[in-house]
């Protein structure tokens, strides 16, 4: 029994490297960076540091949010990576402001609100989202006016925003009606 086990560990062995002959792999990192992406990956983060967003690198759009009664009460931000260009990061909220159809409003930047964004209950820290050709990122814009006040705000047609840790501000075609305006963090969202 002892020899069979032996015989086994050994076969096992030499194929392990054999297979890192082949691969070119080595059980030691190459350097000190790459045993901290090794480290961060072992974690659950991405692979080493992905720079953030940098003006003029993403696309972005928005989408009107509906509730069940076919009532626009908000919408989604959707940003995505420009073609080629390589992955970013973005971290907190972005900036809206409503621009046409009323008077300039703000959208107040909220942890959590009523829609499908915002940070679950005891999390206020945003989360960093990795942006690649195959994943973007969402964030909620929620019209904070209930439905029997909506007649007296105004209907407003495009929003100015700005991507978290950028200055790159674009004008976005959405129509919502809304006195107020409530942003909340990015999330992860696959294309």
């Amino acid at each position: 029994m002892t020899k069979r086990i032996a015989t086994t560990a050994g076969v096992f062995s030499v194929l392990g490297a054999a297979a890192l002959v082949l691969t070119g792999c080595t059980s030691e990192p190459a350097s000190p960076e790459a045993a901290a992406a090794q480290g961060d990956a072992a974690q659950g983060q991405p692979r080493g540091q992905v720079p953030a967003c940098a003006d003029g690198q993403l696309n972005f759009d928005a989408e009107p949010i509906t509730n069940s009664a076919g009532t626009t009460v908000g919408f989604k931000l959707n940003y995505w990576v420009v073609g080629a260009s390589g992955a970013c990061s973005l971290t907190g909220y972005p900036g809206v402001t409503a621009v046409t159809g009323g008077p300039q409003v703000d959208a107040v930047r909220t942890p959590r609100g009523a829609l499908s964004g915002g940070l679950p209950q005891g999390q206020d820290t945003p989360p960093t989202v990795v942006l690649d050709r195959d994943h973007g990122a969402q964030a909620v814009v929620e019209t904070t006016v209930i439905a029997r006040q909506s007649a007296a705000c105004s209907t407003y047609t495009e929003f100015l925003t700005t991507p978290p840790n950028t200055t790159d501000t674009r004008k976005v075609s959405v129509t919502t009606q809304g006195c107020e305006y409530a942003v909340y963090p990015v999330y992860s969202w696959s294309r």
